[in-house]
Formats: C-alpha cells, sequence, structure tokens
C-alpha cells in the first residue's frame, strides 16, 4: 500500500516570493535546499522525484512539507543549537584572551599557536579553524595573521 501522492498545491504570491527569494539569496544552504523543494513540490514534483533530487531522504522531504505546512518560511530555517558546536566562543572572553596573547607571541607561526591551545584549554583544533576564529574575532575583516 503506497502513501498518498503529498505536494504544496497552493502557494500565494507572497510566499513564492519569499520562497524564492530564499532559494536564491538565503544565508544558509540546507534553507535554500528547503525553499528550492517546497518550490519544485508546488510544481507537482513527487516525493520520491525530490528526494533523489536533493540526495536525501523521502522522510526528510515530508518532513520539509509538513514544517512548511505548519509553520510556513520560518519553519524552513535552521534553529539555534543545531548543527556542530564551536570549539572557541567569542563569548568566551579567557578564550579570547589566551588566543590574542598566543598569537601575538607568535603571529608568523600558527601550528605551534594550534598545539599551544591544545595544551593550555585543552581544545584540538586545526589551523584552519583557528584563522576562520581570528577572522571572527576581527570585526573589521582584517586578519592580523600571515600564512
Amino acid at each position: 500500500m503506497s502513501r498518498k501522492k503529498k505536494y504544496i498545491e497552493k502557494l500565494t504570491s507572497d510566499q513564492k516570493r519569499s520562497l524564492e527569494q530564499g532559494y536564491k539569496s538565503g544565508k544558509n544552504f540546507s534553507f535554500r535546499r528547503k525553499c528550492h523543494g517546497i518550490l519544485l513540490s508546488n510544481q507537482m514534483k513527487s516525493v520520491t522525484e525530490l528526494a533523489e533530487f536533493f540526495g536525501v531522504s523521502t522522510q526528510s522531504i515530508y518532513n520539509w512539507l509538513k514544517v512548511w505546512e505548519v509553520q510556513g518560511i520560518k519553519g524552513l530555517r535552521l534553529k539555534p543549537g543545531q548543527g556542530r558546536p564551536a570549539k572557541l566562543s567569542l563569548e568566551d572572553d579567557n578564550q579570547v584572551k589566551i588566543v590574542k596573547t598566543l598569537v601575538e607571541n607568535e603571529p608568523k607561526n600558527l601550528k605551534r599557536v594550534v598545539s599551544q591551545l591544545k595544551t593550555e584549554l585543552n581544545i584540538d583544533l586545526s589551523k584552519k579553524t583557528l584563522k576562520r576564529f581570528l577572522k571572527n574575532l576581527d570585526t573589521n575583516g582584517n586578519v592580523f595573521v600571515a600564512d
């Protein structure tokens, strides 16, 4: 016995516009993908076709459709706390202070900074993660670190 075919049949012009905007310029990949999925469902693409197209399970597609019906576009966005927690936090003044001190002492050798962070904070991270953290730390976008 198969499931009843499910589609998003009726979209207002405002809903369509907001989904298209989310699909084209949403900041998060998963949000853009969900917006695209809802738009394709409105074009009568089946759940199986959508699952194949996006490379996810049919259950994921059913979840997207259900969230859309209940919460609208706000439900498609990622909620805080989803995803992997950050290894370093901008809000933790102790971590920020230690990282700044270590980088000021060793601005040309980030590998050494990474190993010192491992011993001082017991945080295992890569050089690339440290660079991202430093970039976020400096609000102007100017990273004061050389490669």
